[in-house]
């Protein structure tokens, strides 16, 4: 028997994980598959705020009461946070930023989007900074043009020139031409020569060089850092089309961590039901193929998402259901109110659905009554938010994975 089961791959629940392993608990995690962090493009976003990040996050908090945030408070977040800095550091991972101000970084289509904190790789692209920029990529590579965005940051006031680099090696037959693909390429040192030689070529001398995030995977952040050492000059990442590397890095963080304390990640798990007495959670059952497999618990931390996700599902009238336990959801009631009259809009009812919460993470009913005392949760299977409008979607896992934490283990 396990002292905490954790149902749910992605960043929530495998943070949850290593907290909990922390702090001495015995932890299995549970997962129909790996969960966000091949597609989540490695900065931490907290709130999309202008100023102090900190004073906005007090004046968000007082003016959303049912926000995640309020529930786990903020000094969940900071804990959180700090605990996420550091597993990253040992791992070689470092994160750049801080709760002053956001930094402006750059997608690939040339948009600008705020993060709290990011790798260190992505540090010099904050256009916060004055001075030009190049936006270097592969020449023929689909899912990276530096034309697109460098010429969609020009039309926002930033100086940038977009230019590309020869990398033959893309175009061989039996080439995995997708960004793991070219991130094995950068953990070579020869192709970081090649490549660097032809940037360098083609810079002014203040320039910093954006280019998409594949500098290394089992090499980074080395193959960065060299790489920015022959170009001579300030390099940047910028994430690009799943799967991301940026992403897959920081699971990597998680799983090695992971595997380090003795726990085990079981995925094609997904879980078929969950096994209650009374208001006590104590177990779950597993399908398998010959039969059904329970394991058992003394808690549970319920980190499967949200309908993106398949922790909560919808049958097809639009009615919402919580997978695992059958919670009940907190949103729209039929299809035809899950979505507002913009097709293009961020803010669509949909996107707030999920499973209400109390301060301990508990679920509870439309009245505010937890309906069990061990099950917790975290992370997008929680109602109440929007992370992408809000830019709050890595904030609200961080700090609700550690209230989850934290309230087993009897913090008030």
């Amino acid at each position: 028997m396990d002292d905490i089961t954790v149902i749910g791959a992605g960043p929530a629940g495998l943070f949850s994980a290593v907290l909990a392993r922390q702090r001495g608990a015995k932890v299995r995690v549970l997962a129909a598959g790996i969960g966000t962090t091949h597609i989540m493009p490695g900065r931490i976003g907290i709130l999309d705020a202008q100023g102090d990040l900190g004073q906005a996050l007090a004046a968000w908090v007082r003016s959303h009461p049912a926000h995640p945030y309020a529930l786990a408070g903020l000094d969940s977040l900071e804990e959180g946070l700090g605990a996420l800095r550091a597993l990253c550091r040992e791992a070689g991972l470092q994160l750049a930023g801080g709760l002053g101000r956001n930094l402006r970084l750059p997608t690939a289509a040339g948009a600008v989007v705020p993060a709290a904190y990011a790798p260190e790789s992505f540090a010099a692209g904050d256009l916060n900074r004055p001075g030009p920029v190049v936006i270097a990529g592969p020449a023929g590579w689909r899912d990276f043009y530096p034309g697109l965005c460098a010429g969609n940051l020009r039309r926002q006031g930033f100086e940038a020139e977009g230019v590309t680099f020869e990398l033959p090696e893309i175009h061989a037959i039996k080439f995995d031409n997708i960004a793991t693909g070219l991130a094995r390429l950068f953990d070579r040192a020869e192709v970081r020569e090649r490549v660097a030689a032809q940037i360098k070529a083609r810079l002014g001398a203040s320039y910093r060089v954006g280019l998409p995030a594949v500098l290394g995977l089992d090499d980074y952040p080395n193959a960065w850092r060299e790489l920015q050492d022959r170009i001579g000059a300030a390099v940047f990442e910028i994430p690009t089309l799943p799967p991301s590397v940026p992403g897959i890095r920081l699971y990597n963080v998680f799983k090695n961590a992971l595997a380090r304390m003795g726990t085990p990640v079981i995925l094609n798990m997904p879980v078929e039901r969950g096994l209650v007495e009374g208001r006590q959670v104590t177990g779950v059952a597993v399908r398998n193929v010959v039969r059904e497999t329970v394991y058992r618990a003394g808690a549970v931390i319920l980190a499967t998402g949200g309908l993106y996700g398949g922790g909560i599902t919808s049958d097809h009238h639009g009615q919402l259901r919580e997978t695992a336990f059958g919670l009940p959801v907190a949103g729209p009631a039929g299809m035809g109110d899950w979505f507002g009259d913009r097709l293009l809009a961020t803010d669509h009812p949909i996107h707030y659905a999920g499973v209400r919460a109390n301060r301990l993470m508990q679920p509870v009913d439309e009245g505010g009554a937890a309906l069990y005392d061990n099950l917790r949760l975290a992370g997008r299977v929680l109602a109440g938010y929007n992370g992408g409008c809000e830019g709050s979607t890595e904030g609200a896992w961080i700090a609700t994975a550690t209230r989850a934490v934290t309230s087993l283990f009897g913090t008030p």
